[in-house]
Formats: C-alpha cells, structure tokens, sequence
C-alpha cells in the first residue's frame, strides 16, 4: 500500500484545467515524491470495525476468510444476487452487525463487481437512507480500481457527495495519483465535488497541506467548500494546531472568513479553549471576526464569563467580541446591558454591538432602547434607529410611543418627530 506522509507538502503537480497549483512533496529538500502512474495504484481501503484488514487482492481476500457470501454465475445472476444479499444486509437493525456483514459481502466482490453492486444500489434508491454503506461501497471500489470508479461517477453518478467520497478515500492514500486521474473532470455546478474530495483526502493525512493546496486554487466557490470542509480535521488536531493552521492562511479575506467558522466549530465543542485560542492570534482581523462568534456562543452558556473574558480583550477585538455578548446580556437584562455598553466606552467601533442591543430589547423595553440611542456614533444612524424604534412601540402601544416623542423632541430630531406624532397633536404641541 503506498501511503501518504503525514509531513508530505510541497512537490509540483499541477491541474492545468482547474487553475490549481497543487503542490505535494516532501518537506526536507533532499526527498523528492514520486509520482506513481495513476494506473498501478491499488491502494487498500481502510474500514472502521473491530478488525482492521489491509487486503491486496480478490484472491487473497477469499482465501484468507470463510465468506458468508457467495456470487456465482454470469455478470446478471452476480448483480442479482449482490442485490438481494444488500437488500437483506440492509434490513439488519443491529448497526454494528449490519457492518460486520457489509464488510463479509465487500470482500467476496471481484474488482468487476463493484459497477453492478453499485448501480443496483443507487437504482434501488437505497443511497439518501444508507450513505454510510454506499460510502463503504465506493471507498472499496476506489481500494481496487479507482480508475474504472471514477469513470463510472463521472458518467453515472452526478450526486457531488459520491464523488467526493470516492475521490477522498483515493486521496488520503496516494493524493498524487488522484490528482492526476481528476485532471479536467468538471462537476456542472459552482462547486467541483472532485477538487473538493481531493483536498478532504489530503486533510486526512496532512491538513496544512491540504491548505497550500487550497490556497493555490481560483477565489470561487470551490475554494470556500474545500476549506470549510476541512475544518473537523483541524478541529480534532486540538487548539493549538487550529491557531498554527488559520496563521498560515496568506490571503486575509481567505484568513478573516476561515477564522471565523473555525471559531465557531470550536466554540461549539468547547467555548473555554476556543476564547483562549481568539485571545492568542496574531492577525487582528481574523481575531475580531472569530471573536465575535465565539462570543456569541460562549455567553449563551456562561455568560457572566464572557463578559469577563470579552472585557480582558484588546480593543480592537472588545469590540466585535462585545456584539455577541451583548445579544445574550440584553435577554436577561436590558437595562444591564445598557450600562455594560456604556461602561466600554465611547469607540465608535463598538456601534455594532450598541446595534445588536437596540435589536435585542426594543420589542420588551421600548424606553430603554431608546434612551440610548444616542450612543450611536453617526447622527444618521441616530435618527434610524429612533424612527424605527418609536414605529415599531407606535403598532403595540401608540400613546406610549407618541408621548415618549413629544416628551423627548429635544433628543430626535424634527423628521423622526413628524414621523411619529399626528399632525394634530403637533399643533397642540
């Protein structure tokens, strides 16, 4: 089984069709990769159960097990047959039972196989409900003849998740020979499912090379999905390697945007290591992006610890950190979180966070809202904000809303009064 390296970055191969600069290759400079014809490859899938089997050929597979399945006859009655043996293996409610078999009836399929088993699967309609067995299915297929696999999904099979299943499984073994054998395979849509699949592979064995590769594609679509399909790799690596990983991202738009649903998949699994992990990267942006959704999560568990940690933060990142806390600390007490604005300062940059609060409470406390509203460092979003405020008190409670405007015509200014007191009440005024 030819194997990929974990440490296997830069070495040149290029998708000429894609615009995609992959380059894969040994770090030390005296170790080049080879390129192995993509035709020799066979490289052995790798199943999850209880027994790991690395298998090398039919032969050798038959021989070294008593089968409980058997394919006899000619092509039809073998496609027959591996029909009826899926349909009971997947009517098996017992999941781990239903793998066992699923790997007993794998290892009786002849490479010819797979292109029956894997139609009759798809035209029974059995993929949408069963993805982990088709999966298995095609990771196979790929072990045996990922060539003859490719051409089969490539005419047959235009759901993206095959493709990059298949493709996946081929390319965190030999990402080389897979790269090669996607060569000019378009996907009809935005997002080209065999790029996709290539870079997941890659991430198996090495994410940061999956990153250079990503960072040498074209700025579309597919370059957005492959990175953010790679991210429960680097996510399972832990902490420290995630703030290595986003600060070697060159393009800051790339880097700002990445950061920011890294952020939130880690905030996810653990909102405590994740704000450490925003405290300590080094770009400001990709801080104050990932900050923000970090926030947002870690206050709607503890928040009273987020806003600790929000206020130990620089503050350049206090301010986009501040939105997400505000959103939760304006639910429990609006007029709490009035103060704790206001106690931040007067940073015109935290106007996005005074937004998120004003969004927050308006609905269950109109006059607090509006009472600081006047925080807002730009007068035409002053102005905004009081009409929209006032508009919307005016629907549930019109008198309270029109005497909070006569009463407070110094503080709005003459358009927004006009909007919300009747012409009438005016005069009187």
């Amino acid at each position: 089984m030819n194997t990929f390296p974990r440490k296997m970055l830069l070495g040149a191969l290029w998708l000429f069709p894609f615009g995609i600069g992959l380059f894969i290759g040994n770090q030390t400079t005296d170790k080049q990769a080879s390129f192995p014809d993509p035709s020799s490859i066979k490289a052995a899938a790798s199943h999850r159960s209880t027994l790991t089997r690395t298998v090398n050929s039919s032969a050798e597979r038959t021989d070294s097990r008593s089968n409980t399945f058997n394919l006899n006859g000619s092509a039809e009655e073998r496609r027959e047959q591996a029909c009826s043996q899926l349909a009971d293996i997947l009517n098996v409610s017992d999941r781990v039972e239903r793998t066992r078999q699923l790997l007993a009836f794998i290892d009786q399929l002849s490479p010819l196989d797979f292109e029956s088993v894997i139609s009759g699967f798809s035209e029974a309609g059995w993929v949408d409900f069963n993805r982990g067995e088709f999966s298995f299915l095609l990771s196979s297929w790929m072990s045996q003849d990922p060539l003859a696999a490719i051409e089969y999904l490539k005419q047959n099979e235009e759901d993206g998740w095959a493709r990059k299943v298949a493709i996946s499984a081929w390319a965190s073994e030999n990402p080389e020979a897979a790269a090669n054998a996607i060569k000019g395979l378009e996907d009809g849509g935005k997002v080209n499912d065999w790029i996709v699949g290539l870079i997941q592979g890659m991430a198996r064995s090495d994410p940061q090379a999956a990153l250079l590769a990503i960072q040498q594609m074209p700025k579309n679509d597919t370059q957005k999905t492959a990175i953010r399909e790679i991210l429960p790799e680097v996510v399972s690596r832990g902490i420290e390697f995630a703030g290595e990983w986003i600060e070697m991202i060159d393009d800051p738009k790339l880097q700002n945007d990445t950061a920011r649903r890294l952020g939130g998949v880690l905030a996810k699994r653990d909102p405590v290591a994740a704000s450490d992990w925003v405290s300590q990267l080094k770009t400001v942006n990709s801080r104050r992006n990932a900050s923000e959704v970090v926030s947002e999560i870690y206050a709607s568990q503890d928040l009273d610890a987020a806003i600790t940690w929000t206020e130990s933060l620089p503050q350049d990142t206090l301010t986009e950190a501040a939105e997400g806390v505000v959103k939760h600390l304006a639910r429990r007490d609006p007029a709490e979180a009035a103060y704790w604005l206001q106690q931040l300062g007067n940073d015109p940059d935290l106007d996005g966070a005074r937004i998120q609060f004003i969004r927050e409470s308006m609905n269950n406390s109109p006059e607090v809202t509006l009472e600081n509203i006047h925080t807002l460092s730009r007068p035409a979003d002053q102005d905004k904000y009081y009409r929209h405020v006032l508009g919307t008190w005016k629907k549930s409670n019109q008198e309270a809303a029109i005497s909070w405007a006569q009463e407070n015509l110094e503080s709005i200014s003459e358009k927004v009064y006009k909007s919300i007191v009747p012409k009438k009440q005016r005069a009187m005024k």
